[in-house]
Formats: structure tokens, C-alpha cells, sequence
């Protein structure tokens, strides 16, 4: 949201540097003695000190941060980026000075005397987005790398501050202040709507103990403050939940709203607003609703041919980026994207709902969160956390959640990002709708199945052939890879996914790739392998038992984590491998029929059939919840643990005894 002055006049502030190059902290014996700290083991570098002021009527943002670097890994904090965009608008920010020191374990010290390198990150009309790259002087194990800069905004733009308390380093003291203007601001929102702010707000979640201090300078000024000390690294866990809900943070806003159920009163009547009216019925709307829906005599019916023949509109989030003259001609209803056949994701999804309506059909949009960024929090006054349009049609009396927005969604589904996600729905009187959340999809709804059929030969040498078929979430992620690369780019990355699969030095040939363009169907592809597999030992030789996790890492390797346990979606994944064994070669063991549980919420089995010179092996894994908070972690860490160990196990043939003495092993037991 931007903000400007209720006065268009011109401020004619005298704007005096906050960064001196003397201004720097003395390093304590301690400080430059540490090499290494207790409280992270292990840890590359700490920050001991950080410190943001934020200054709105002098349009000014400062920075400082010291690290101290304990390993060659840290070395690479010495490197620094700073973002700019200089705009056109009149609300564009800039780097102002910025002085940097390193100074070395024995005192010394090394001024920064270089220059920034600049690289355009993005440009056109009005931004101009671009990267500054300082390295600072002589860095090395040991020393304390100390920078400040400033980051200078245009005059008539005033730009709440955002405090982010925690990053990938330990922080042992920082600093915030954030002083606002009381100046009555006008502020811009949806639709280019204007108010006039007057108030402050914010959003935080902080350390226990740790909250936002609000005083008064001798002037009468408000400011805001926060201290904190002694901050973990972030956690950067695999399968976290997402990030940005999950740091330590403060964000600020110039408000016009007495609180926040007047904020989202408001924001939501006008996200209703201009909902509806790009949703509005009329000529167009309603000629190719009838045409596509002729001949059905049902409400689902209707709902799912309208939901194919929007699947056949372009959708440009996919597939290109507008050109300049489709720039100028700004899309502004239902009628626009039939008319041009294509559209944004956001606009494809409105136009469903307008089409819907106008065969009859009770349809609402809904304005959802990617829950793969964030976590809708109603807390924070900032409609922009809801980001993703859906459709919601009743038909057989209940509601479905649909997804016409995302290219290659199967109808009646959502893609796993708007699943369980928090929103607010469209109402046709343009009344206040409470939050409301999306449901979730049934484990069985993304399903992967991995099946290989190699014969072994005698030399030890695999041929065969492998066919993965995706459903629901699987096959969704392969197809968008594919509207946003060609051909063959498609194919290398199915290989590169196959072979990382299989045992190393695999050959892999992608021979097929079946239902690509069709979400209603499987996605299968098929693809011809060969190398060497299975390990000797003296006249035996061991298979791995589950082939497609032969290259799997523990899931959860440590003891203990910070954040609960957050799974995209729920899934079931089934394998089936069968090894045609060399003539003479039997099986010596396998595994026996095993499986597991964890709470009725997750199962694994894994089993094998011998069947003349064969032996076929089964593995099931459902998946049936998305979110473990942190106190069942360990229990899930053991389920996992557990069944881990058996796809590590092994399959052990061996020759028979009236061949022993003749012919090679296989997969070198030479």
C-alpha cells in the first residue's frame, strides 16, 4: 500500500546522513577471540549486533549489522546485496551511503574503500529493479565484518516499517525503532480506492517476553521500539510450515480502520464490489454459457463442460507474459477474457463464476492464500495476503470447491496450495463475509505409481523398463512444468527425475509421456533403463528391495526440530518392481511381509511374491494428514525411521550349485 501526503506540496527537508564512517562499535577481547559458540554448535558466523531505524518524515531507512565469522563457510557473509528500484512513480527508494570495515582476530582493521556493482534484476514502464553488490575487504576466519547503509525513499512516499527479528544466523542483540509521521496520509488500495490514514496498527509475533514499546519523544513524536536479544536461527526444516508466517516479525500500518474487523468490513464490501462487476452478466456471458452448456440436464453437469471450456482459454500466469498492447488493453470483466480467449489465472477463475451464473448455477468466487507462501492471518490488516481466486458452485445441494484458475486442475478439486486455506467468499449483495476456510483433498486424490520390470543378466547388466503414473497433485506439478518449458526440456527433467530414482550410473530413455494436456486423466510416463544394479558379497549378490527409494536420505535425520511438520498434501505412493533373475540364479531371501502405522493417520507396507525365476516386490505409503505439531514429532520420526530401514533393505539371489563354477555373477560378484 502506498501512501502520500494529504498536501501535494513539495517537503524541502534538509536531509542529514544518520551513517558517519567513525560511527563504528569497538570489538571486545571476547569478540575477537571467539572461534566458535556454544549456543549454536557448529554455527558459521553470529550477528552481534543488528539495528534498523525507520524515520518516515525524512524518508530514510538506516541499517547496521555486525557479524562475526567462525568458519570458511561464514566467509560468504562478507558478500552483500542490497535491493533498489528506482521508479517513475514518484515511490521509488534508493541506497544511500554505505561504509563497511572488516576487522581482523588481532584488532586490525581494514576500511571498505570500493564501489557497489550494480545488476538489473527487472525493468519496464515504472520499475526498475535492481541489485547492489558490495564485497568487504579482507575477510577471513575470525573477523568481524561490520557494515551500515541507507536506504533513501522518494519525498511524498511514507512507507510503514517491517521488522523481520529472525533470519538464518543467531542474533545476540537487536535493535529496532520505527519513528511514523503524524501527518494525516492518504493511502491507496484496491481499485485505487483512497483514505486518509490517522492511525497505526500492527501485526507481530514475537519471543516470548519480547513486545513493541510505544512512547513520546519530548516533541510530542510517537515512536517504536522493540529490544531483543539471544534469537535462534530460523530454522530452515524440511517440510516446515510456510515461511513467511513462521519468522519472528512486526509489521506496521497507517490505518484510516478502528480495528481490524472495521479493516476487513470494508476491504472485503469492496473486494465484492469489484468482483461482482467483472463477474457481471451480459450478452457474451450469457451466449457462450448457453452454447457450452446445450444438451446438459444437469447442474453438474453444466458445471463441468463450463469447467473444460475454460481450460481451453490461455492462461497468461502460464504461458507468457502480456505484450505491451495487450498491456494497454487492461482486462476488465468476463466479457473481456471471452472475447480475447485468454487471461490471468484470477481472471480465468471470475470468468467460471460469471459463466456459471448465467447457465443458471449458484457460483461464488473466493479470494484464497497460497498456503505454500503463507498462512492467512486475520491479525494482519492486509488483504493482500489473499492472493488466488477460486469457484465455489452449489450443485446436488452442497458446495464444491473448484479451481479453473490453475491450468490442468481436474474439475471438482483444488490445487494442494489453495487446500485448507483460509479466505472470504463472494456474496452477490455485497455484504461482509465472515473467514471461511477451503477443504482439504483425500489422500487418495494424489496418488504416484512407480512400477519397473528388469530383467537381470548374467554379466550383472539391468534392462527393463519403468512407468510412473501421476494423479492429483503429482501429475498437477509435471504439468505446469511442462506449460512453462518445451518439449525437450520436459523430457531431461522427467529423465533427471527417473535417474535420481535409480542406482547410479542408470541409463534412462524417456520413451512416452501419455495424458499430458488432459487433467481429468493420468499422467503416465514411460521410459526404457539400464546399467548396473545390486552389490556382492562372495557368491551372492543383494537387490535393493525398493528400488525407487534406493537413493532416499532419512526424511528426518535429527533428534529434535524447532517447527512442527507440515506435508504439502496428503498422498498414497505404490510400487511394484519385478526382477526376472538370471538362468540358474534363485532367490536366497527377501523380505518378509512386513508393515507399519503411525496413529491411523499414515501406513506402510512392503511385500514380495516369488513366482518361478521372479521375484516381485509391493510398497504402500499413504500419507493421511498434512501437519504434525512439534510434540508428535518424535513418534512420527520413529514411524518414519522404521520403515525407512526397510526400504533399505535388501533382496539376495544367489547361482545355483549345479552352475557355480561356470559363468559370471551378476552386477559385478565376479
Amino acid at each position: 500500500m502506498k501512501f502520500r501526503l494529504i498536501a501535494a506540496a513539495t517537503l524541502a527537508l534538509a536531509i542529514t546522513p544518520l551513517i558517519h564512517a567513525q560511527q563504528w562499535t569497538a570489538p571486545t577481547p571476547e569478540e575477537l577471540k571467539m572461534t566458535s559458540f556454544p549456543e549454536v554448535p557448529g554455527a558459521d558466523a553470529i550477528v552481534l549486533n543488528k539495528e534498523e531505524i525507520d524515520d518516515d518524515d525524512m524518508h530514510v531507512q538506516y541499517h547496521y549489522m555486525r557479524i562475526k565469522v567462525l568458519t570458511e563457510k561464514g566467509l560468504k557473509y562478507a558478500d552483500i546485496e542490497v535491493d533498489f528500484n528506482k521508479k517513475t512513480d514518484l515511490s521509488g527508494y534508493t541506497i544511500g551511503e554505505f561504509f563497511a570495515r572488516t576487522v581482523q582476530p588481532d584488532g586490525t582493521i581494514v576500511p571498505f574503500t570500493g564501489k557497489g556493482m550494480d545488476k538489473v534484476l527487472e525493468k519496464d514502464a515504472i520499475n526498475n529493479y535492481t541489485r547492489r553488490a558490495y564485497t568487504l575487504p579482507a575477510a577471513k576466519v575470525g573477523s568481524i565484518l561490520e557494515y551500515r547503509y541507507t536506504i533513501r525513499r522518494d519525498d511524498h512516499w511514507f512507507a510503514p516499517a517491517r521488522w523481520t527479528m529472525q533470519g538464518d544466523l543467531y542474533i545476540k542483540n537487536e535493535h529496532f525503532l520505527w519513528k511514523p509521521t503524524d501527518k494525516e496520509l492518504v493511502g491507496t488500495t484496491r481499485g485505487g480506492r483512497e483514505h486518509v490514514s490517522q492511525r497505526l496498527t500492527w501485526a507481530k509475533s514475537l519471543p516470548a517476553g519480547v513486545d513493541v514499546v510505544q512512547h513520546k519523544t519530548p516533541t510530542g513524536r510517537v515512536q517504536m521500539e522493540a529490544t531483543v536479544s539471544d534469537v535462534m536461527p530460523f530454522a530452515n526444516e524440511q517440510y516446515m510450515p510456510p515461511i513467511y508466517s513462521s519468522r519472528y516479525h512486526v509489521f506496521f500500518y497507517y490505518t484510516p480502520y478502528y480495528n481490524g474487523k472495521d479493516y476487513w468490513d470494508t476491504e472485503i464490501k469492496y473486494w465484492n464490489s469489484d468482483t461482482n462487476k467483472f463477474t457481471g452478466n451480459n450478452g457474451t456471458v450469457s451466449s457462450v454459457a448457453h452454447d457450452v452448456t446445450t444438451g446438459a440436464t444437469t447442474d453438474e453437469e453444466k458445471a463441468r463442460l463450463l469447467y473444460r471450456y475454460v481450460m481451453t482459454l490461455e492462461n497468461t500466469d502460464y504461458t507468457r507474459a502480456r505484450s505491451s498492447q495487450e498491456e494497454k488493453k487492461e482486462i476488465k470483466s468476463a466479457e473481456d477474457v471471452l472475447k480475447r480467449k485468454h487471461g490471468s489465472a484470477n481472471q480465468i477463475a471470475m470468468t467460471y463464476v460469471a459463466l456459471a451464473r448465467a447457465a443458471g448455477l449458484k457460483a461464488d468466487s473466493m479470494l484464497v492464500a497460497d498456503r505454500s507462501y503463507l498462512i492467512l492471518d486475520v491479525t494482519w490488516q492486509d488483504i493482500s495476503q489473499l492472493t488466488d481466486t477460486i469457484a465455489v458452485v452449489n450443485y446436488g445441494g452442497q458446495d464444491h470447491y473448484l479451481d479453473p484458475g490453475s491450468r490442468y486442475n481436474s474439475f471438482g478439486h483444488l490445487e494442494w496450495d489453495h487446500t485448507i486455506s483460509g479466505g472470504i467468499r463472494q456474496d452477490n449483495k455485497n455484504a461482509a463475509q465472515e473467514f471461511s476456510m477451503t477443504p482439504g483433498e483425500p489422500y487418495k486424490y494424489s496418488h504416484t505409481s512407480r512400477v519397473g520390470d528388469l530383467n537381470i543378466a548374467d554379466d550383472g547388466h539391468m534392462t527393463g523398463k519403468v512407468i510412473l503414473t501421476f494423479e492429483g497433485s503429482p501429475a498437477l506439478r509435471w504439468r505446469h512444468v511442462a506449460l512453462k518449458n518445451d518439449d525437450a526440456e520436459l523430457k531431461d527433467q522427467l529423465k533427471k527425475e527417473i535417474e535420481s530414482l535409480l542406482p547410479g550410473g542408470s541409463e534412462v530413455s524417456v520413451a512416452s509421456i501419455t495424458n499430458l494436456d488432459n487433467g481429468e486423466l493420468p499422467l503416465k510416463v514411460e521410459a526404457n533403463v539400464s546399467g548396473r544394479i545390486g552389490n556382492s558379497v562372495g557368491s551372492r549378490v543383494m537387490l535393493p528391495s525398493v528400488l525407487f527409494e534406493n537413493n532416499s536420505n532419512p526424511r528426518f535425520p535429527h533428534e529434535k526440530r524447532d517447527l512442527g511438520v507440515y506435508f504439502p498434501y496428503s498422498e498414497i505412493s505404490q510400487d511394484a518392481v519385478r526382477y526376472t533373475l538370471p538362468a540358474n540364479w534363485t532367490v536366497d531371501s527377501a523380505p518378509v511381509n512386513q508393515g507399519t502405522t503411525y496413529e491411523k493417520l499414515a501406513a506402510y507396507s512392503l511385500t514380495s511374491q516369488q513366482k518361478a525365476n521372479t521375484i516381485t516386490l509391493r510398497r504402500d505409503f499413504i500419507m493421511g494428514d498434512i501437519y504434525f505439531p512439534n510434540d508428535k514429532y518424535k513418534d512420527l520420526r520413529t514411524f518414519y525411521s522404521d520403515f525407512e530401514a526397510k526400504d533399505h533393505s535388501n533382496v539376495v539371489i544367489k547361482r545355483s550349485p549345479a552352475t557355480a563354477s561356470t559363468g559370471a555373477a551378476p552386477a559385478g560378484a565376479q
